[in-house]
This record gives structure tokens, C-alpha cells and sequence, in this order.
């Protein structure tokens, strides 16, 4: 199978005092040429627009505190044409839903993530929690074989947690 695949990316993002802050939204599409086995034709987009809001104004400079950052981050993704069941969108993983395994929550051919998390810097440390969803939008059934149904899957899932220490190594999530 040959495709093509082009991103376009805006980063405004930067330090204060060690906090990432600013905005960043990527916009990516795959294109299936049609070459290959069975000759697929597909359109695969994806839009993801993420904002690193500081929510107290500190003075910035070497040795100054980070201000606490609330993170929200939403992700769409779409597909048309004849898309091959290995190039669905999974669910779950740490680059979807944290707290699920990759593709725990399903696989489609269309998908909504949101999340939002609270970054607060303490001495030494930092504490931070999250609450993320994703949803299937309904597509699951329209992935080549469903895997979705297949291994009793249900489309759609949330987590949330809170994480204290100098690394987060260590994570409790709730999947709901």
C-alpha cells in the first residue's frame, strides 16, 4: 500500500520558569493512493489543538516559581474511503485515553478526545491530575471486521487521576 502524509503544525509554545505555556494545533492528513493490495482508496485527517493556560501571572526570570498550568487538549479524527481495518484510529493508550491499554476502548474510523489537566508546581515536586474522554463517535461498526465488537470493546471511555512526585513514574488512573 503507498500513501502520503503531511502535517501542519502551529507552535506557540515556550517556558516560563520551567512551565510549558501557549498553544499548539496540528493538523495531519494520510492519503491513500489507491497502490497496493486491493488498491485502497482513503482520506485519514486528524485535528488536535492543545492550550497551556498559566492561571496566576508570576514574574518570569532564572529562579522564579512556575505558575500552576491548566492544560486542555482536544483531539478529531475522520476517515473516508476505503480504509484498511490496521490504519483505524485506536482508543486507550498514553496517547489517547491514559489508564487504558492501547486500543482498550476500541478501534474507529472516527474519534473525539478531550482532557483537561492541572499542572501545580510545588517545592522540589509538582502535583498535577487529569480527566480525559474518548468516543468512537459511533464508527466503531463501520471498521473493517469491527474489532470493536469482535473483542467486546465499548467505543467509548474516560479516566481521570492525580499524580504527585518529582517524576511521574507512578499513576492510579479510574477508568470510568
Amino acid at each position: 500500500m503507498a500513501f502520503l502524509h503531511a502535517n501542519i503544525t502551529r507552535d506557540n509554545t515556550k517556558f516560563l520558569n520551567g512551565a510549558l505555556v501557549g498553544e499548539r494545533d496540528v493538523f495531519q492528513v494520510d492519503q491513500g493512493l489507491g497502490i497496493g493490495t486491493k488498491f485502497p482508496f482513503f482520506n485519514r485527517h486528524q485535528l488536535a489543538i492543545t492550550r497551556f493556560i498559566p492561571l496566576l501571572q508570576v514574574e518570569e526570570g532564572a529562579g522564579k516559581t512556575a505558575p500552576p498550568i491548566l492544560v486542555l487538549h482536544g483531539n478529531y479524527g475522520g476517515c473516508v474511503g476505503d480504509l484498511p481495518g490496521y490504519e483505524a484510529f485506536t482508543l486507550g493508550g498514553p496517547c489517547s485515553v491514559r489508564g487504558y491499554n492501547m486500543g482498550k476502548i476500541g478501534a474507529a474510523r472516527n474519534k473525539l478526545e478531550l482532557a483537561a489537566e492541572i499542572r501545580v508546581p510545588v517545592k522540589n515536586a509538582f502535583v498535577y491530575a487529569y480527566a480525559e474522554h474518548g468516543n468512537d463517535l459511533w464508527s466503531s461498526k463501520d471498521v473493517k471486521g469491527n474489532p470493536t465488537k469482535a473483542y467486546l470493546r465499548k467505543g467509548q471511555g474516560s479516566s481521570y487521576a492525580s499524580i504527585t512526585g518529582k517524576v511521574p513514574q507512578i499513576s492510579t488512573p479510574y477508568n470510568i
